[in-house]
């Protein structure tokens, strides 16, 4: 009888896990909470390594997004809501850099405003995604 049980169960739990509109190996959308903290430092944008530039995410207060995008400063909105994360950016600061970097700033830029996204890795790690393939994966700040 208690094999059958759990059988029943795990399938139980297997239908509404394909029922989720939630990436593979996500958790359901992130909280204020979890955004908040210390620094999320970007890994990838679009699949693509940022290598050593600095890219960053700081959710300081809620609605308040900030950090560095490869060569200038950013400063965004964000709205969370039950199922959808979206971003409207604002001021960036204008410095030059070399143009690797302000490519990464602008591929970094764009893919943020298509985010409609945000989940939380089983691994601990941010990831904002949206249509057109972009997504964004970063891990806190140490």
């Amino acid at each position: 009888m208690q094999p059958l049980k759990l059988s029943l169960l795990a399938g139980a739990a297997m239908a509404l896990a394909a029922c989720s509109n939630h990436p593979a190996g996500t958790t359901a959308m992130v909280t204020t909470e979890q955004l908040q903290g210390s620094a999320w430092q970007v890994n990838t944008v679009n699949g693509s390594e940022v290598g050593d530039a600095l890219v960053t995410l700081n959710f300081h207060e809620p609605g308040r997004l900030a950090g560095k995008a490869a060569c200038n400063n950013y400063m965004a909105s964000y709205t969370l809501e039950d199922d959808s994360f979206t971003v409207k950016t604002g001021g960036v600061t204008m410095m030059a850099c070399p143009q690797p970097l302000m490519k990464l700033e602008q591929q970094f830029l764009d893919a943020l405003e298509g985010v409609n996204q945000a989940d939380l890795s089983e691994d601990g790690q941010l990831i904002l995604s949206g249509a057109d393939d972009v997504r964004i994966q970063a891990s806190r700040q140490k």
